[in-house]
């Protein structure tokens, strides 16, 4: 396990953002499809190219980087969900959420300390 070259943290926005944007798709294409369009749309399949393409790179960064640092991270995009969901679709965003945003994020920070003071003992 050591072996592994360990690929920066940044790299994960990439997964983290096309996840993003395929969700986002996937939600414009159901709302398409709720107003009467056909469930083959080009919001879908710009949702599913996303999957996709995710898949494929995310494939790339678990080959290289610590699952235990890598799966927390990618957790963020419950938040950016959330996020989007409040500032483009107007979906209400209430306290159990904000407290379930909360704990994914210091979770995640949580992690980062622990791999930060792994690497240091390494």
């Amino acid at each position: 396990m050591s072996s592994k070259s360990l690929l920066p943290w940044p790299v994960l926005l990439l997964p983290l953002s096309i996840m993003l944007i395929g969700q986002i798709f996937a939600k414009m294409s159901g709302m398409h499809i709720e107003f009467g369009g056909s469930i083959l749309n080009i919001y879908s399949l710009i949702s599913y190219i996303c999957l996709i393409s995710r898949g494929f790179i995310w494939i790339f960064i678990v080959r290289r980087m610590r699952l235990v640092f890598a799966y927390p991270v990618m957790s963020v995009n419950y938040i950016l969900v959330l996020l989007v969901s409040y500032f483009i679709f107007d979906e209400q965003i209430v306290s159990t959420n904000l407290i379930g945003a909360g704990l994914i994020s210091l979770g995640v920070i949580l992690i980062g300390f622990g791999e930060k003071n792994n690497r240091r003992a390494a």
